[in-house]
């Protein structure tokens, strides 16, 4: 598959899943609330069974004697593949290595250097970041800079409910961040 087939590919499957997104709302307004639950227990029914069918083909995978390294890494670096995964807890990274290795993306992205932009803790569905000075500068503001920060954690984690990038720490105090917040916590780009 070349690069151009793959992007459109990508993007076909994008436009497939906001249009089943938007079938669902429509079904969802024309239906009885019972109604309404029991189609959400059949989806419910159909999604686990999707998912062991795809935790079996990932073990025959492995037991047919597929490189574990090489798999995973070519399982995880696939977008679609890696977030049925992750729906369905399969995913061979664990949230904790797929949010140092989006965090790595977006410091590269951004060129920003590694200790200047800190993973503080993974915990409730929160990211915690340390940003040792402002984000953004020339031409991308600090909102278009945690933006995309958000965005590219988000994509590999989406049980992730909120990213928050918190400011420098007080003198003294740079690795105990509870006792001061210097930015106020934005959910969401």
């Amino acid at each position: 598959m070349s690069p151009m087939s793959a992007i459109t590919e990508d993007e076909r499957l994008t436009a497939e899943a906001a249009e089943i997104e938007h079938l669902l709302d429509e079904i969802r307004a024309l239906v009885t609330a019972p109604a309404w639950q029991r189609i959400e227990r059949a989806l419910g029914r159909v999604v686990r069974l999707y998912g062991a069918g795809l935790g079996r083909a990932l073990e025959h995978a492995r037991a047919a004697g597929a490189e574990p390294a090489v798999f995973d890494e070519l399982v995880a670096g696939d977008d679609l593949l890696g977030s049925l995964l992750v729906l369905h807890g399969l995913h061979p990274r664990t949230l904790d290595e797929r949010v140092r290795g989006a965090l790595a993306t977006a410091r590269e992205e951004l060129g920003v250097p590694e200790d200047e932009l800190e993973l503080v803790a993974i915990s409730g569905g929160r990211v915690e970041l340390r940003a040792a000075h402002a984000l953004g500068g020339g031409a991308m503001s600090a909102r278009v800079a945690e933006g995309a920060i958000r965005k590219v954690i988000e994509a590999v984690a989406p049980e992730i409910t909120a990213v928050e990038i918190l400011g420098p720490a007080p003198r003294g105090q740079e690795r105990d961040p509870s006792l001061v917040q210097l930015r106020a916590r934005r959910e969401g780009p």
